[in-house]
């Protein structure tokens, strides 16, 4: 379900100048911010490309805001640079890759032009960014932070006065082993951020699916039936978990499980280890098993229990939930009737039938992310959903 707010509701225009109030706070002089003016023909002409179709593909793409080649060693220049119009970005979105190559964009008199196409991991810092995700979805990112979305309407912001709910630290806080062992500064325990990356990542193969998440100690959770059920390998997730924050300070394993690393004095960051590439295949591994019909259930040891589970039908306790916004204070009742389809109804009926903790996240194919959950006071409640997974972490 959504949480659509006359306020949050706007223009390209008018998210143009929320975002450039919004991201004046966090100006560093290394990576300058275009003016308020160049902001808005950015948001402008990435909007309309983003809406265009190249050889019958959607366009998605990136458009960076880099002035010239300071603090970039790897760039593939335009001898003749190239007006920014929503034409000229549609038809070079195929040369860029998710997000580490991007169009480069910059002022050259009165106009905008493309000059080159950067690399982003070679770039010392990331400039500005506006990333085109969907026909109509932009997402902006500011020194490599993701900071706004537009998503055809809504207006979201991140950082400042804008506080997101965090569904990793909302998981920790639901399963007592995690909260015991979590970070004490951020409140996260590492599980908690490995289970909210494998959804990220299924969200990414652009599939919808589910995982189910219980207590270690649980040995049956109860309405589901395991289509596949796990035996050699179900550890391994675990397994490579515990080597990767092996003899790692519990403030450093977060760092640590995202694989990245200080760059070096030319901004290159070195290859991850062998523990860190075995445990992001162990990631994708999961990831793509939660394309495979019902759901994937995990326990909070990172233990697979089972792919393609299917949440039974039947009675339940209970069927009103809390449902609260990620990105305000919103929080109402509601009930299963809400959602449309059966992924989300599914997940929120795990919750209400088991005898302890649980989650249920729930990842659709129109690019959302939603968390159902029951605590250790047995309230059930609905987080989301997480826009194009706009401050999921």
């Amino acid at each position: 379900m959504r949480f659509v707010t006359e306020e949050r509701l706007g223009s390209p225009e008018e998210f143009a100048g929320a975002l450039a109030r919004h991201l004046a706070p966090f100006a560093e002089a290394a990576l300058p911010l275009p003016t308020d003016e160049e902001i808005a023909r950015l948001v402008s002409v990435t909007f309309f490309a983003s809406l265009q179709q190249e050889e019958a593909r959607s366009s998605q793409f990136n458009v960076a805001w880099q002035p010239g080649s300071r603090g970039c060693t790897e760039v593939v220049t335009i001898t003749l640079p190239v007006p920014a119009t929503p034409k000229s970005l549609a038809k070079l979105a195929p040369a860029t890759q998710h997000e580490a190559t991007s169009i480069a964009v910059r002022r050259q008199g009165d106009d905008l032009v493309v000059w080159a196409l950067l690399q982003r991991s070679t770039a010392a810092e990331s400039p500005l960014t506006i990333r085109a995700l969907a026909p109509g979805v932009l997402r902006v990112d500011y020194a490599g932070i993701p900071r706004a979305l537009y998503a055809r309407g809504d207006i979201l912001l991140l950082g400042g006065s804008h506080d997101l709910k965090s569904p990793s630290r909302l998981l920790t806080s639901i399963f007592p082993q995690w909260s015991r062992d979590a970070d004490p500064i951020v409140g996260i325990d590492p599980r908690a951020a490995v289970v909210t990356r494998i959804a990220a990542r299924a969200l990414e193969h652009g599939h919808g699916g589910m995982i189910l998440l219980v207590p270690a100690h649980v040995t049956a959770p109860r309405g589901v039936r395991a289509h596949y059920p796990v035996g050699e390998g179900a550890d391994t997730l675990a397994r490579r978990y515990a080597d990767v924050t092996r003899n790692i300070a519990v403030e450093a394993r977060l760092e640590r499980l995202r694989g990245s690393r200080p760059r070096a004095i030319d901004g290159r960051i070195p290859v991850r280890d062998e523990a860190q590439i075995a445990f992001a295949e162990a990631i994708e591994l999961i990831a793509q098993l939660t394309a495979i019909d019902n759901a994937v259930l995990i326990d909070t040891d990172l233990n697979l229990r089972g792919f393609g589970v299917q949440v039974l039908e039947g009675d339940t306790p209970v069927r009103t939930f809390e449902h609260a916004s990620p990105y305000s204070d919103d929080v109402h009742t509601d009930d299963l009737s809400t959602f449309k389809g059966t992924r989300h109804p599914a997940g929120v009926v795990f919750c209400m039938r088991q005898d302890q903790e649980a989650a249920a996240i729930i990842a659709s194919q129109d690019g959302r992310l939603s968390l159902a959950t029951r605590d250790p006071r047995a309230i059930i409640k609905v987080h989301g959903s997480y826009e194009r997974a706009f401050g999921w972490r």
